[in-house]
């Protein structure tokens, strides 16, 4: 009776471990090299510093798409919301609700208005100018930081960001959300 116990447990760890194995080996197989990931990066770059393109007339002006979108009276919940759809592109989290595409000219913008809005919104002026100055110099390093401190403002309880995503992650998000 002990034999067969025996035989038992070994028999299911010998298949759990197999299937471990089998699992981790998947995960290796799945993993992009160097090389795809430096692709990835230099992708992500070239869609970062694209330009708006389109070009509005308003009022006998014409002027670019990231005034239009992003205006210098934007209210402070646009800019949470402008913030927080940004970091999307750049976070891990189970759910995200809302994308705007990381460009160099988005946030120069974001940047410009928070500066400009900064004493009006005084509670949080300085966060958003923070935030978009680190990004405008190329720090995305706490962009899952940035993203859960927006996320509290705005009184999230679902899609906590729970890190970074990997390049090659980042390039899949990209593709499968603007593209």
């Amino acid at each position: 009776m002990k034999k067969k116990k025996l035989l038992g447990i070994t028999i299911a760890v010998v298949i759990l471990a197999l299937g471990f194995g089998i699992y981790k080996m998947g995960q290796l197989l799945n993993e992009p090299t160097d090389e795809e990931i430096d692709k990835a990066k230099a992708e992500i770059e070239k869609g970062f510093k694209a330009t708006e393109l389109e070009l509005i007339e308003t009022d006998g002006k014409v002027i670019d798409d990231v005034t239009v979108r992003f205006p210098d009276n934007m209210k402070e919940s646009e800019m949470q919301n402008a913030i927080h759809g940004l970091s999307h592109q750049k976070v891990e989290a189970k759910t995200k609700w809302g994308y705007i595409q990381m460009t160099e000219e988005r946030i120069k913008r974001l940047l410009e208005v928070a500066k400009l809005n900064e004493q009006k919104w005084e509670l949080n002026g300085d966060l958003y100018v923070d935030i978009l100055a680190q990004w405008s110099s190329g720090d995305f390093s706490k962009v899952d930081i940035d993203h859960n401190d927006i996320w509290k403002l705005q009184g999230g309880s679902v899609g906590r960001a729970t890190g970074l995503l990997n390049p090659w992650e980042e390039k899949e998000y990209i593709e499968n959300t603007f593209e």
